[in-house]
């Protein structure tokens, strides 16, 4: 298996400070517990997939990564914006993270925009974006209240919602035969691959630990973001999708 790690946690993390802008901006508009601590991890966040970025393409990309290249940079500054208290830059900063994620979805399709292997990458990165950003979000740790009369995490409905349907298209994926020539392909290997598989393993993981309380909050936090590191690294290392990563090679 060879992967562009670099790759790999620049998709990761700007999904990540896109979640948790996104529900920032929720908190800031919607919550009374403050969410200085969401912005600042987004920035953070934002600072890491910048640097990955640019680690993964040797400085500057072109085309679809370029976008989110761009975006992951206006998503760090309109985070540390909003930790300033610019109303605006909370709104500015989740659009933009938004438009860099689905570029990064863009940039992973191997063939058509809406055969079935376009449509994966489409549905799959938004999904990690709402999971790692509710999963993270309502962490005490981001500064919601640690209060006994709220059973589950606040983000619990959502995050729910997104682990299932994530659950179901990467457990179904691998098992069907594919009409789509790169879908067939990429579903071959993802059915022989233990790191797709724990990725999925470890997203039901998730579920489970949400109906628990939240004495697990900083468990699924963990366990979440393992699951779809472990996704991401098959997905670009394991399947055809990650043709556009060209550190790997496929076609023969």
């Amino acid at each position: 298996m060879i992967t562009n790690w670099p790759l790999v946690f620049f998709t990761v993390f700007t999904q990540l400070g896109t979640g948790l802008a996104l529900f920032a901006w929720w908190k800031d508009h919607h919550g009374d517990s403050p969410s200085a601590r969401t912005w600042q991890t987004a920035a953070a966040s934002s600072i890491v997939a910048t640097l990955a970025g640019l680690l993964a393409f040797g400085g500057v990309s072109s085309g679809s990564m370029l976008v989110a290249q761009i975006a992951c940079l206006l998503l760090l500054v309109c985070a540390c914006g909003a930790l300033k208290g610019c109303s605006a830059c909370g709104l500015i900063a989740w659009i933009s993270g938004a438009v860099g994620v689905m570029a990064e979805a863009v940039s992973a399709v191997p063939g058509e925009l809406f055969s079935t292997s376009g449509l994966f990458p489409l549905v799959l990165f938004p999904l990690c974006t709402i999971i790692l950003g509710a999963v993270f979000s309502q962490l005490k740790q981001m500064g919601e209240p640690d209060d006994p009369a709220v059973r589950y995490g606040r983000f619990y409905i959502p995050l729910r919602i997104c682990l299932w349907i994530m659950l179901v298209i990467t457990a179904i994926a691998p098992c069907l035969a594919w009409d789509d020539p790169f879908m067939r392909k990429s579903a071959i290997i993802w059915m022989q691959t233990q790191l797709y598989w724990m990725g999925v393993i470890f997203s039901g993981v998730v579920i489970g630990l949400s109906h628990m309380g939240r004495i697990t909050l900083l468990v699924q936090a963990i366990v979440a973001i393992v699951s779809i590191i472990g996704l991401r690294t098959a997905f670009y290392a394991d399947g055809v999708h990650g043709i556009i990563d060209m550190s790997t090679l496929y076609m023969h």
